[in-house]
């Protein structure tokens, strides 16, 4: 009944996915996984969410109900117990980091890292231990290294090692069940993001693409994974959903993919120019969702116009380098400032 919940979540199955999780309730009564399902529906109804938006405080409340239950449980289920409080607390610290509340993030991981321990010494022989070991190991290292400000604030915290996190996370794609997903989501964000190495993400969210293609997220990073890899030519097709799509983030990231699009593979400059006009216009609706592909967008206008309006394309430029997520958006629009001057 898990899986088949996870099934319809991912699909975005509203009326399926609630059935499901009320067959588990009625299986499971009390039992944190419900909770925690119903946190995990809101969160893929609903992505990208951030902490701002009025549904996270619902999502939130699922967390904080996931704890106390598995607060609940009794000692001979410690390695359940361990797992579903520790999963609620790390959705709560990554919700938290992403929006910038690095305190509140680092008190959930505090609370979190005791757990995490256990886990460590779980994870031999209970493999949804896998996704979680993986992603310390690896971010314990990557994080600091890409945010080095925040590294007197993790001294608390035992090292990592990166390529032993990577290796967990891909067992974690191949050897669980709750946490298989997540896993390949996951290790797609740390090849795109981290790694670049755009092959392995394409990997992985193929995968996810050819499961759930209702997903519109899976989609979107899917596409951005193609492009990261030069593969541009199924572009038009595949942004279709997302062009007609009625939120504006999903409508901004196609608008952006056909920028690119239009830019490098049909090298038609004032469809491209646009198409990244367009994405950008949307700024004040995204309620700050999206910023890596908007600073792609901004980057895109800068080359665009680069020879015709350089005022133009040095405002540009400086936007991408405000909206940027990753040192290569900034390396790319610093060598086009270089070219301006």
């Amino acid at each position: 009944l898990i899986q088949e919940a996870a099934k319809y979540i991912y699909r975005l199955d509203s009326a399926n996915s609630k059935i499901t999780i009320d067959k588990v309730a009625s299986s499971l009564p009390g039992h944190p996984v419900v909770p925690l399902m119903e946190a995990v529906f809101i969160l893929w109804r609903e992505m990208p969410m951030h902490t701002t938006d009025s549904v996270f405080f619902e999502f939130e409340d699922k967390l904080k109900e996931v704890i106390r239950k598995s607060q609940k449980m009794p000692d001979e289920y410690k390695a359940e117990k361990i797992f579903f409080e520790m999963s609620a607390r790390g959705f709560l610290a990554e919700h938290y980091a992403d929006e910038g509340a690095y305190l509140k993030a680092l008190g959930e991981a505090h609370k979190t890292y005791g757990f995490m321990k256990d886990g460590f010494k779980m994870v031999s022989y209970e493999s949804e231990f896998l996704l979680t070991s993986g992603l310390y190991n690896y971010f314990r290292v990557a994080y600091p290294d890409k945010h080095p400000v925040y590294k007197p604030l993790l001294w608390f915290f035992k090292g990592g090692d990166k390529e032993k996190g990577l290796k967990q996370l891909e067992r974690a794609g191949h050897e669980t069940i709750i946490s298989k997903v997540e896993a390949h989501l996951y290790l797609s964000y740390i090849y795109l993001r981290y790694e670049r190495n755009p092959q392995k993400a394409v990997y992985y969210l193929e995968k996810l693409f050819t499961l759930y293609p209702e997903n519109s997220y899976f989609r979107a990073k899917y596409i951005e994974a193609l492009i990261e890899g030069s593969q541009l030519e199924d572009i038009p097709s595949l942004t279709v959903e997302l062009r007609n799509h009625s939120r504006d983030y999903y409508q901004m990231s196609g608008e952006v993919f056909m920028g690119i699009y239009e830019e490098r593979f049909n090298n038609n400059p004032k469809y491209a120019i646009n198409y990244f006009q367009q994405a950008v216009d949307r700024i004040d609706k995204l309620r700050g969702h999206g910023n890596h592909y908007v600073s792609w967008a901004f980057l895109g206008l800068g080359r665009g116009y680069l020879k015709s309006n350089p005022d133009r394309a040095k405002k540009n430029l400086l936007k991408a380098k405000d909206f940027a997520e990753t040192k290569w958006v900034k390396k790319e629009a610093d060598r086009l400032l270089e070219e301006l001057k």
